[in-house]
């Protein structure tokens, strides 16, 4: 196929309303995200009823996807927003070496990856047991949560490189935890510096993101960078277009970005300016048709 073309679809909480009679299918797990702390959320790019996710290795193949499928639904559908995003910031098996961020920092180091088929079932597939009813349809799927993260570049370019690796808890050029010498080894939380201190901060990002610290919470992170050029005051509109796949949004989430929206050190220099939910039933056996799943 092209470009190894993969096109995911999701459906959002506000396509289960009154409109469509789908009302007794919705999932229980799959109701809007809270508010979270510092969140400056546009409504233009948040939400909707349906989620189309083209993933290629040439972008031009997956705008081309995109158009065609938005030509499809003339008269039936509408773009509500879109997202164009370039290169992955988390790796999601162990055969790819670990992107970077628009920051310059290794991304996803502790990510679930396809080598762990156990993680997989534990933290994003949904059971068939989570889904009872008519929400059956969506056993063997995962929800998929979007948020636009914009990265205040040039504040962080003026950051010194010590504070910089403080705020992540790793170290900039091998990716490993603060104290450590490899990208993959377990950060330990507990080790003192020089100073007495920890040596890495208890509200550093690596430190209120680590399973460790959310009673094993963990996701699978599958972001992209993007860049939408400059803001008109000089600087550029440009971040992370995270998203994550997982079992549950609400237990699994939820209580993460809480967490980071708390106290995490990086907040100083990002805000989230869209947010979405959405399921994805899973993959169709060949000649099946889109919403089979769904509408039976």
């Amino acid at each position: 196929p092209p470009s190894n073309l993969t096109i995911p679809i999701g459906y959002g909480p506000s396509l289960f309303d009154d409109r469509f009679g789908l009302a007794d299918r919705r999932p229980e797990a799959l109701r809007d995200l809270p508010s979270f702390v510092g969140d400056d959320l546009d409504p233009a790019r948040s939400g909707g009823d349906l989620c189309i996710q083209a993933c290629a290795n040439d972008p031009q193949v997956a705008v081309h996807a995109i158009r065609n499928l938005i030509r499809l639904g003339f008269g039936v559908a509408t773009v509500r927003w879109s997202q164009l995003g370039f290169g992955r910031t988390s790796s999601t098996s162990r055969a790819q070496v670990t992107p970077r961020n628009l920051f310059g920092f290794k991304d996803g180091t502790d990510n679930v990856v396809a080598e762990d088929p156990a993680g997989q079932t534990q933290h994003v597939w949904v059971a068939p047991e989570d889904v009872a009813g008519g929400a059956d349809w969506l056993a063997g799927g995962s929800y998929l949560v979007a948020r636009r993260i914009r990265m205040h570049i040039e504040l962080w370019d003026r950051t010194p490189l010590m504070e910089q690796e403080q705020i992540f808890g790793r170290d900039k050029l091998v990716g490993a935890p603060l104290g450590g010498k490899d990208e993959f080894e377990e950060p330990d939380f507990d080790r003192l510096g020089v100073d007495g201190q920890p040596r890495i901060s208890p509200v550093s990002h690596v430190q209120l993101a680590h399973h460790s610290r959310l009673d094993g919470i963990r996701i699978l992170r599958r972001g992209y960078n993007f860049t939408d050029g400059s803001d008109g005051a000089g600087h550029l509109d440009a971040g992370l277009f995270f998203i994550a796949f997982m079992r549950d949004a609400h237990t699994q989430f939820v209580p993460m970005q809480r967490a980071l929206a708390r106290a995490d050190l990086l907040n100083e220099y990002i805000e989230h300016t869209g947010s979405a939910l959405f399921a994805c039933p899973p993959g169709l056996a060949e000649g099946a048709d889109w919403g089979s799943q769904l509408l039976g």
